[in-house]
C-alpha cells in the first residue's frame, strides 16, 4: 500500500472532491439543459401549429364574410325587384357589376354567384344565377350556369344547403354552410370548397343562396410547406367528411378516407377544438413517430407526423457538444487547482524539510546531547510555531535526563504497563471496529441519501428539495468533520503510544494521560455519528412520507382523542394541559390515520418545544369541524408566537430556533409534506408575538384513492 504524506492526501481529496462536484454539477446541468430544449421544441411546435390554423380559420371566415356580404346584396336585389323598383334587365347589369366588383377585390375565392329560387324573382323566370370566376388575367363573368342542362337548383352545392341543412356550426346572423372538399370538374378541375349562404326575403322565406368557391391549392401547398422537424410529414383532413385534402407523403389518399391509415381514427375522434394534440410513439412502416395535430375552429385537422429519431438526434448532439465542452473545462479546471494547491503547500514544505534537517541532527534519544536549534528567519504564521519547537527543543535534553533517571521506574512498572496496554489495546480494537462500523453506517447512509436525493430531483414535485439537500448536508458536515478529527487525534495518540512503548519511554502518568484522550475522542465520536445516523434517519423519512397510502373509513373526533390519550405521557412531563374540543363531533371521514396521527404528534411536539418558554402553565387547544366536503383541523396554543420572519420560514427544511438544544428543522417540514401530498389539504400558520400561535389543517373528508372508487 502506498503512504501519502498529508499534502498529497489533502491535495488528491481536494482534486477528487472538486473533480466530483464539477461532474455531478454538469450532469445536472446538462439534464437541465435537455429539459430547456424539450420545452422550447413543444414552444415552437405550438407556434408552427397556432400560425397554421390562424391562417386556415382566417381564410374560412374571409369566406364566411363575403358571402354574407353577398347574401345581404341579393336579399337588397330581391327587395327591389319585388317593389318594382329594379327591372330584370337593371337586376342584371347590377348583379354582374356587385359579382366582378367583389372577387377582383377577393383574390382568395375562385368564384361565386348569386342563385335564386325558381320563378322567386319573376313567375317568367326559372333560372337566374349570375356566376363571376378567375380568370387567366382579370375576373370573368358568365350565364353558362344559368340554363335548364345544368339546372343549378338541383346541384348537390346547392340542395346540400337548402334542402338538408348540412354543414357545420350555423352563424346567429344566417344560415351559412360548407360542403365537403370536391374536385371541379366543370372549370378549374382543381380541389375545392364551396361556402353557401342562404338568402331569405323579410318574411323569413328562403328565396335562394349566394356562394363562393375556395380552392384548397393555395393552403395545401402552404400547408406542405410547414416543417417541424427536418423529416416531419404534414397533413390536412376535412373532419366531417373525414378524408384528406393534403398528404404528401403519400399523394395517393388525396380526397380518400382517412381511416385508411392506422392513426386516423384516434385523429378524427378526437373532438376538441383549438388544442394541439399529440399521439407518441406510433409505428409506421417500422419506424416510431410522434402524431402532432390541431383540430381548427373552421372544421379542419391539420397534423404532422414527426420522427421521434428527428428529436432525438437534435438534443443528442447539442447534449454531446455540451458535455464534451464541459469536460474540457473541467480538465483546464483540476489543472488550475493542482498549480494553486503546490504554490499554497510550499510554505508547508519548506518547515518540514527545516524540522526534518533538524531531527536529522540528533544524537541517540538516550543520551544527554542538546537538540540543535531550526533557524527559520522569515515572518509568517509558521514563526510561533517554530519558536514554540525551540523551546520544546530546549526542554529535551532535561527531558532525556530525567527519562534516564526514571528508566528504573519504567522496568518495574514495565509489566503493569504491559498488562494495561494489553487491556488498552483491546478496548482500542472494539472502539475501531465500532468506529468502523459506524462509519460504515454513515456512508451507506451518505449513498442511500444520494440516491434519495437523485430520486427527489427527478420527480420534482416539491419546490423545496433542493433547499433541503443542501441543508442536510450543511448539517452532516459538522459532525462528520468532527468524527475525522476525532478519528484523526486517536490515530495520533496510538501512534504516540505505540512509539513510546516499543522505546520503552512510556511513563504511567503519560500513558493514563493518552488513555483519557482515547476515551473522551470516542465520545466525541460516538456522538456526532449517532447525530449523522439521526439526520439521515429523518431525511429518509421526509422523503418516505409520500409512499404513504393506507386509508380507511373512521371516525375523526374518535380518533383525535385516541391520539391525544397517547401523547398524555410526554405532556405529563410538562407543566402544559392539552385540551380537545371538538365542535361536530360526529365527523367520518376516509383518509390516512397513520398520516393525521404523524400530523397531530409533530404540531403537539412543535407547540411543547418551542411555544412555552418562560410560560409555566401553558395551553394547546385542538378543535375539529366539517365544513361541506371540507374537514378542519385548529391546534392553538396560548405561548409566546413567532415573529414574521420565522413564521415565513415555518415549513422549510432544516429551519430551527431550537438547534441548540438538537432540533432538526425537519419536523414542521414532515408535516407540510404529509398534509399537502398525502391528505391532499392544506396547513396554515396564523401566529403574533406575545399573542399565540394558531395552525389550521384543511383537506377532502373523502380521500382521492376512494372518490376514484365511487
Amino acid at each position: 500500500m502506498i503512504r501519502m504524506n498529508i499534502k498529497t492526501r489533502i491535495l488528491a481529496f481536494v482534486v477528487f472532491f472538486e473533480l466530483f462536484a464539477y461532474s455531478s454539477i454538469q450532469l445536472f446541468n446538462n439534464y437541465i439543459y435537455k429539459q430547456e430544449l424539450l420545452l422550447l421544441k413543444s414552444k415552437e411546435l405550438h407556434q408552427t401549429f397556432a400560425a397554421s390554423t390562424t391562417r386556415i380559420n382566417y381564410l374560412s371566415l374571409l369566406m364566411e364574410r363575403n358571402v354574407t356580404d353577398l347574401a345581404i346584396a341579393g336579399e337588397r336585389f330581391f327587395s327591389l325587384v319585388q317593389n318594382d323598383l329594379l327591372t330584370i334587365q337593371t337586376l342584371e347589369k347590377e348583379a354582374e357589376q356587385l359579382l366582378v366588383t367583389n372577387f377582383a377585390s377577393f383574390p382568395e375565392a375562385i368564384g361565386g354567384g348569386l342563385w335564386y329560387e325558381p320563378y322567386s324573382l319573376s313567375p317568367s323566370l326559372k333560372y337566374f344565377g349570375p356566376y363571376a370566376f378567375q380568370g387567366k388575367n382579370n375576373v370573368e363573368f358568365s350565364w353558362d350556369l344559368n340554363t335548364p342542362e345544368y339546372d343549378y337548383p338541383n346541384q348537390d352545392w346547392y340542395t346540400i344547403a337548402s334542402r338538408s341543412g348540412w354543414g357545420r356550426e350555423q352563424s346567429r346572423v344566417r344560415p351559412i354552410f360548407w360542403t365537403a372538399p370536391y374536385y371541379d370538374d366543370a372549370g378549374t378541375f382543381s380541389l375545392m370548397m364551396t361556402v353557401d349562404a342562404i338568402m331569405l326575403d323579410e318574411q323569413g322565406s328562403e328565396i335562394g343562396m349566394a356562394t363562393v368557391d375556395w380552392s384548397l391549392e393555395k393552403l395545401t401547398n402552404f400547408l406542405d410547406s410547414v416543417k417541424i422537424t427536418d423529416n416531419s410529414h404534414p397533413f390536412l383532413i376535412h373532419r366531417a367528411s373525414g378524408k384528406f385534402i393534403s398528404y404528401p407523403k403519400q399523394p395517393e389518399y388525396i380526397m380518400q378516407a382517412a381511416t385508411r391509415v392506422s392513426w386516423g381514427n384516434k385523429v378524427i375522434e378526437d373532438v376538441e377544438l383549438d388544442r394541439l394534440k399529440v399521439l407518441t410513439q406510433i409505428q409506421i412502416d417500422q419506424q416510431a413517430f410522434n402524431i402532432y395535430f390541431y383540430h381548427t375552429q373552421s372544421g379542419f385537422i391539420f397534423g404532422s407526423l414527426s420522427p421521434m429519431s428527428d428529436q432525438e438526434n437534435e438534443i443528442a448532439t447539442i447534449t454531446r457538444v455540451t458535455l464534451l465542452a464541459g469536460a474540457g473545462i473541467g480538465a483546464v479546471f483540476i489543472l488550475l487547482m493542482f498549480i494553486v494547491m503546490t504554490w499554497l503547500f510550499s510554505p508547508f514544505d519548506y518547515v518540514l524539510k527545516l524540522i526534518k534537517e533538524s531531527i536529522s541532527h540528533k544524537d541517540d534519544v538516550n543520551s544527554t546531547t542538546e537538540v540543535e536549534q531550526i533557524k527559520y528567519d522569515k515572518s509568517n504564521e509558521f514563526t510561533p510555531i517554530i519558536e514554540e519547537l525551540n523551546k520544546v527543543y530546549g526542554q529535551v535534553s532535561q527531558y532525556m535526563s530525567d527519562i534516564s533517571r526514571n528508566n528504573q521506574d519504567l522496568f518495574e512498572s514495565k509489566n503493569q504497563i504491559k498488562r494495561l496496554n494489553e487491556k488498552l489495546e483491546e478496548k482500542v480494537e472494539l472502539r475501531t471496529r465500532q468506529l468502523a462500523a459506524k462509519t460504515q453506517e454513515a456512508l451507506n447512509s451518505v449513498q442511500e441519501l444520494k440516491r434519495t436525493q437523485k430520486h427527489l430531483i427527478e420527480q420534482e414535485k416539491h419546490a423545496s428539495l433542493g433547499r433541503l439537500v443542501t441543508g442536510l448536508a450543511h448539517e452532516i458536515n459538522t459532525p462528520l468533520g468532527i468524527c475525522i478529527t476525532s478519528a484523526s487525534h486517536i490515530d495520533s495518540i496510538i501512534t504516540d503510544l505505540h512509539q513510546r512503548f516499543e522505546a520503552e519511554t512510556l511513563q504511567k502518568k503519560h500513558f493514563l494521560f493518552c488513555y483519557q484522550e482515547l476515551h473522551n475522542s470516542s465520545e466525541i465520536l460516538e456522538k456526532n455519528l449517532r447525530r449523522t445516523s439521526e439526520l439521515v434517519a429523518n431525511f429518509k423519512q421526509v422523503s418516505a412520507d409520500q409512499n404513504v397510502d393506507t386509508q380507511r373509513q373512521f371516525m375523526l373526533c374518535d380518533y383525535l382523542d385516541k391520539i391525544i390519550q397517547s401523547l398524555r405521557p410526554k405532556l405529563s412531563k410538562s407543566t402544559h394541559r392539552l385540551i380537545f374540543t371538538p365542535i361536530e363531533p360526529d365527523i367520518e371521514i376516509y383518509s390516512n390515520p397513520g398520516v393525521l396521527t404523524q400530523v397531530m404528534t409533530n404540531l403537539v411536539d412543535n407547540a411543547l418545544l418551542h411555544a412555552f418558554h418562560g410560560i409555566h402553565s401553558g395551553q394547546i387547544i385542538i378543535s375539529a369541524s366539517l365544513v361541506g366536503k371540507t374537514v378542519c383541523i385548529r391546534v392553538k396554543d396560548n405561548g409566546n408566537g413567532m415573529s414574521a420572519d420565522t413564521q415565513a420560514q415555518i415549513f422549510d427544511p432544516f429551519f430551527t430556533t431550537a438547534r441548540h438544544i438538537g432540533g432538526t428543522g425537519l419536523g414542521m417540514h414532515i408535516v407540510y409534506n404529509l398534509v399537502t401530498q398525502q391528505l391532499h389539504g392544506e396547513i396554515e400558520c396564523q401566529t403574533q408575538l406575545n399573542r399565540g400561535t394558531e395552525f389550521v389543517l384543511t383537506f377532502p373528508q373523502t380521500g382521492a384513492a376512494h372518490r376514484r372508487q365511487h
